[in-house]
C-alpha cells in the first residue's frame, strides 16, 4: 500500500502539517498547540472523533516525529543538487544515516576511516533522489542502528519484558539482571508484537466494516425520512386546503339556511302585520261611522242602518289580536367545539413494523401549572424551551425486592428477552448512543484482547456502562421533581389515568384517557400528548433533575418506562433524569429502630404528618409526598437507582420467578448493569464459563457460595429453556 506521507503527517485539527505530534487514547494524532486550544479541561476532546481523553494519558507520537524528521530529509534532497556539506559547507554528495549528515568527498572519506567499525551506513544523494517515501524510509530504517542511551556504543538489542523497555547487552548485567527481569531478543519481540497488531487489525477492519454498513444504512434511512417529511408535509398542506375549503362550504350552507329561516319567518310575520292594520282599518272606518250616525243620522236613518251596522260590528267584535310572542323566535349558533386533530387527522409513529405497533403523535390533553408569580399559564401555553445539555450520570442502586406483578408492566423490549425460543445475537441495529460510546472507549480493550478470552470477554465489557459513570451526585445539588401516577388497575399492563409532578414552584397535571374500558370499547387515545408534555415540563427544570416518589421501584417506575418506551420517549427520559429516589426506602432505613410496621404513603402521613392521605387527586398526592420528604431526611446516594438498572432488574424477574437468581442477587447483577440479555449472550458463547467469566468480579458482592450457586442455576435455566 502506497503511503500517503501529505495525510499521515497532516493534523486533523488545523490540517496543516503537524507539528509536535500528540497521540490521543483514539489514536488520532494532532499538534500540541491545536490541542492547547483546551487547556483548563482535564479532559481532552478529540477534534476528529470526540473520544475524551484524560491530560495525563496523552503521549507523544514518537512515530510521526521520526517519520515527519525523516521525510523532511527527502524532501530536501528531491528539491536540487545545491546540498552543501553539515561539515564544511562543500558540496555533498552522500549522506550517513546515523549521524543524519550531509557530507562532500573528502568529509566522506574522513568519515568513513573514523567511523566504518560502527556500522555508519551511507548511501549517495543520486541513489537517495530516485527513492519514493517508502523506499527511502525503509531504507532509513535498516541503514539505522539503535544505540543504548545508557551505555556508549552498546548497540540495543535485547527487550526486557518485566521493565517494558529496549536495552543493551551491558544492561542485562549490570540493571537488569535475571531472574528478577525477564528479556528475550527485540527483533523476535518485535515480530511477535507486530504479528498480533495485523490480527488486532483484521479484527479492527471486520469491526470498520461493520460499522460502515451500519452507517450506511442510517444515512440512507435520514434521506428517507427526509423524503417522507416532505411528502407529509405536502399531505399535511392539501389536507388544510382541503379543510378550509370544507368548512367555507360549511358556512356558506350556515348562512343559506339562515337566511331561509329568516326568510320564512319573516313571510308569516308580513302576512301578520297585514292582517292586523286590516282589522285596525276597519275598527277606524267603524267607529267614524258610528260617530257621525250619532251625530247626525235621523231616526229613520238609524232604524233602517242599525241592523247592517250591528251585525258588522259584533263580527268584528268577535276578532281577537292575538299574541304577537308566538311569532318571535331566536336563531342561535352553537359553535362546534372541534380540535385541528379531528378536523384534519393525527400523526402515526409506526415503531415496531414487526408488532404492528401504532402511536399516535398528537392528542389534547389539559395542562395546569403554578409560576413563581402565581400567574396561571392558561392551557395551550408552550412547553418548549431550549434543551439543556444531555448529562451522563448512573447513580448506585439500593432497593427492596422487585414485586412479580410488576412483570406485566415490563417494556416491550425486556418481555421479548425472556422469550427463549426467539433470542438473537447482538444487532448493531439495536445499540444506542451510550453503547456506541462505550464500544469507542473500550477500543484498546478489544485490540488488546486475544482468542483465549473470546469466551467472555465482550459479554463482560457490554455491561459495565455504569463503571464507566460512578454515582457521584450531590442530591442537595439535584432538581427534585415529586411524581406520583395513577392507573386504570392491577390488569396485565395498566394504563395511566393521571399524572402529577411537583418542582418547587412549578405544578403539572394532566388527566389521561384509558386506552380501553370494560367491554373492550376503544376510546381516544391522549397518552403520546400528555407524556411528551410531562418530558417538556422536565425540559424547563435546571438538571441535574432527580425523580422522586413512593414505592416507585416496584410498580411506578416500570409503568412509565413502559408507556414511554412504546412511544419512543424512553431515550428522552433518559437524558432528561439522573436518578430516581424511592421514599419507601428512604423510609425503611431513616426510621429503623422506631416502631413502625407499615411504609405505604397513606401509613406514613398518617403517622408522621398527621394528615390523611389525599390518594384521589395525585396532585394532592404529590403535594403530600413532598412534605413526607422532608420529614425523612437526610437522603444519600445509596437510595437512588438509575434507568439503566431499573431496567436491568426487571429484565432479570424471568430468573426471579424461576427461582434461578434470588432477589437480593438480582438488586446486586442490576446495580452492576447486568441485565437478562448480557446473561444470555455470556451462557450462548461459553456454556461452561461464559457466566463464571462474566460474574468473577462479583465475589465481595454475592459471597463465594452464592455466586457459585447464581452461576450454576442460572446455566440451568438457560440450557433448560435454549434446549427447547
Amino acid at each position: 500500500m502506497a503511503l500517503n506521507s501529505d495525510k499521515l503527517l497532516q493534523c486533523g485539527a488545523c490540517f496543516c502539517s503537524i507539528t509536535s505530534p500528540k497521540l490521543l487514547s483514539c489514536l488520532h494524532s494532532f499538534c500540541q498547540t491545536c490541542l492547547n486550544d483546551q487547556d483548563g479541561c482535564q479532559v481532552v476532546t478529540c477534534p476528529t472523533c470526540h473520544q475524551p481523553t484524560k491530560k495525563a494519558e496523552v503521549k507523544d507520537n514518537k512515530l510521526l516525529s521520526d517519520l515527519q524528521s525523516k521525510l523532511d530529509i527527502l524532501k530536501q534532497i528531491a528539491r536540487g543538487s545545491d546540498l552543501s556539506c553539515s561539515c564544511c559547507n562543500a558540496s555533498a554528495g552522500s549522506m550517513c544515516f546515523e549521524c543524519e549528515k550531509f557530507l562532500c568527498q573528502k568529509c566522506f572519506e574522513g568519515h568513513q576511516m573514523f567511523l566504518e567499525k560502527e556500522n555508519h551506513s551511507m548511501e549517495s544523494l543520486e541513489s537517495l533522489k530516485v527513492m519514493s517515501s517508502q523506499e527511502f524510509l525503509a531504507t532509513a530504517r535498516k541503514k539505522r542502528v539503535p544505540y543504548c542511551p545508557d551505555h556508549d556504543k552498546q548497540t540495543i538489542s535485547i527487550f526486557c519484558r518485566t521493565c517494558s523497555k529496549s536495552i543493551c547487552t551491558t544492561c542485562t548485567v549490570l540493571m537488569h539482571k535475571p531472574p528478577d527481569h525477564e528479556y528475550r531478543d527485540i527483533k523476535q519481540e518485535a515480530q511477535e508484537q507486530k504479528d498480533n497488531l495485523a490480527k488486532m487489525c483484521t479484527k479492527l477492519c471486520k469491526k470498520e466494516d461493520a460499522f460502515e454498513e451500519i452507517l450506511k444504512k442510517l444515512l440512507n434511512l435520514k434521506g428517507d425520512h427526509q423524503s417522507r417529511k416532505r411528502e407529509l408535509e405536502e399531505q399535511i398542506k392539501v389536507s388544510v386546503k382541503e379543510a378550509v375549503r370544507k368548512v367555507e362550504q360549511k358556512g356558506e350552507a350556515l348562512l343559506k339556511e339562515l337566511e331561509g329561516i329568516h326568510k320564512g319567518m319573516d313571510a308569516k310575520m308580513s302576512k301578520k302585520l297585514l292582517h292586523m292594520e286590516d282589522v285596525q282599518k276597519r275598527i277606524e272606518g267603524s267607529k267614524d261611522l258610528l260617530e257621525n250616525m250619532i251625530k247626525y243620522a235621523t231616526d229613520e236613518e238609524v232604524m233602517e242602518m242599525q241592523t247592517f251596522v250591528k251585525s258588522s260590528l259584533q263580527q268584528l267584535q268577535r276578532s281577537k289580536p292575538g299574541n304577537a310572542d308566538a311569532l318571535d323566535f331566536t336563531v342561535e349558533f352553537k359553535k362546534t367545539d372541534l380540535e385541528p386533530l379531528n378536523l384534519l387527522g393525527s400523526l402515526v409513529v409506526h415503531k415496531d413494523m414487526a408488532t404492528g405497533t401504532n402511536l399516535e403523535a398528537s392528542t389534547p390533553i389539559k395542562i395546569k401549572r403554578e409560576r413563581q408569580d402565581d400567574e396561571d399559564i392558561k392551557p395551550g401555553t408552550s412547553l418548549a424551551s431550549e434543551l439543556p445539555p444531555k448529562r451522563l450520570y448512573t447513580p448506585s442502586l439500593e432497593k427492596p425486592g422487585f414485586s412479580p406483578a410488576a412483570l406485566n408492566a415490563l417494556p416491550p423490549n425486556v418481555r421479548q428477552q425472556t422469550d427463549l425460543n426467539i433470542l438473537t445475537d447482538d444487532s448493531l441495529l439495536d445499540c444506542n448512543d451510550d453503547e456506541c460510546e462505550e464500544t469507542q472507549s473500550g477500543t484498546s480493550d478489544m485490540l488488546n484482547s486475544d482468542d483465549e478470552n473470546d469466551g467472555g470477554a465482550s459479554a463482560s465489557q457490554s455491561h459495565l456502562s455504569s463503571s464507566f459513570f460512578k454515582p457521584n451526585l450531590n442530591i442537595e445539588n439535584c432538581t427534585l421533581v415529586f411524581f406520583d401516577l395513577k392507573t386504570t388497575g392491577q390488569e396485565q399492563a395498566p394504563d395511566i389515568i393521571q399524572l402529577s409532578a411537583i418542582s418547587q414552584y412549578k405544578a403539572f397535571v394532566v388527566s389521561i384517557l384509558p386506552q380501553q374500558i370494560e367491554g373492550g370499547v376503544n376510546v381516544v387515545q391522549t397518552r403520546t400528548e400528555a407524556l411528551t408534555a410531562f418530558l417538556a415540563f422536565l425540559h424547563m427544570l435546571v438538571q441535574p433533575i432527580t425523580l422522586v416518589g413512593h414505592n416507585i421501584w416496584k410498580m411506578k417506575c416500570p409503568i412509565l418506562c413502559r408507556h414511554l418506551d412504546e412511544l419512543g420517549l424512553k431515550d428522552e427520559l433518559q437524558e432528561l433524569v439522573s436518578g430516581f429516589l424511592d421514599t419507601e426506602s428512604l423510609a425503611r432505613d431513616n426510621l429503623k429502630g422506631k416502631d413502625i410496621k407499615k411504609f405505604s404513603q397513606q401509613d406514613l402521613s398518617k403517622m408522621l404528618l398527621k394528615k390523611t392521605y389525599p390518594g384521589h387527586n395525585t396532585l394532592e398526592a404529590v403535594k403530600n409526598l413532598q412534605e413526607l420528604y422532608q420529614t425523612l431526611l437526610p437522603a444519600q446516594e445509596k437510595h437512588l437507582f438509575s434507568l439503566v438498572q431499573l431496567e436491568a432488574h426487571m429484565s432479570l424477574q424471568p430468573l426471579v420467578l424461576a427461582m434461578a437468581v434470588t432477589k437480593p442477587s438480582a438488586q446486586t447483577l442490576a446495580q452492576q448493569g447486568i441485565s437478562f440479555e448480557t446473561l444470555k449472550q455470556a451462557y450462548q458463547k461459553d456454556p461452561k464459563k461464559g457466566l463464571k467469566h462474566l460474574l468473577r468480579h462479583l465475589g465481595n458482592e454475592l459471597g463465594p457460595n452464592k455466586l457459585s450457586t447464581t452461576i450454576r442455576h442460572t446455566q440451568a435455566f438457560f440450557l433448560s429453556k435454549l434446549a427447547h
